[in-house]
């Protein structure tokens, strides 16, 4: 049920809609968080914590799989090098591209397939393919 939408009623300073962002926990992902408190609580029991305290999660997320890699345009939005299937030279570079989530953040991986887009996108540049 994760999923960004565009706003009604509310729009930006350049007149466009500004986005609605919707995400409700997994089963595991409440597990996960639960599993880290009572690790985190006993770290802090055996080395003298009197008490300790369970903060909510903050309230953000890592937004992923709203631009979706694919071979073929209508599976996804982007093929493997980040560039959309509509428009040749516009490239996404974030974890929108990913075509599902993960157990653990994602920069490392966001990261790496920036670097190898921008290798890709010089190559391009230098042969006058793009």
């Amino acid at each position: 049920s994760n999923r960004i939408t565009l706003n009604t009623t509310v729009k930006d300073q350049h007149g466009l809609p500004v986005p609605n962002v919707h995400y409700d926990d997994h089963a595991n992902d409440l597990a996960m968080r639960e599993h880290g408190y009572a690790a985190g609580e006993s770290v802090y029991k055996a080395v003298g914590a009197q008490t300790s305290h369970r903060t909510p999660p903050y309230p953000s997320t890592h937004n992923l799989g709203t631009a979706r890699m694919s071979e073929r345009p209508e599976d996804g939005v982007v093929d493997k090098w980040g560039r959309t299937h509509d428009v040749k030279n516009l490239f996404i570079s974030d974890g929108s591209v990913f075509t599902s989530s993960a157990a653990a953040n994602p920069t490392l991986t966001i990261v790496a397939l920036a670097i190898r887009q921008a290798e890709y996108i010089a190559e391009q540049l230098r042969t006058q393919q793009l």
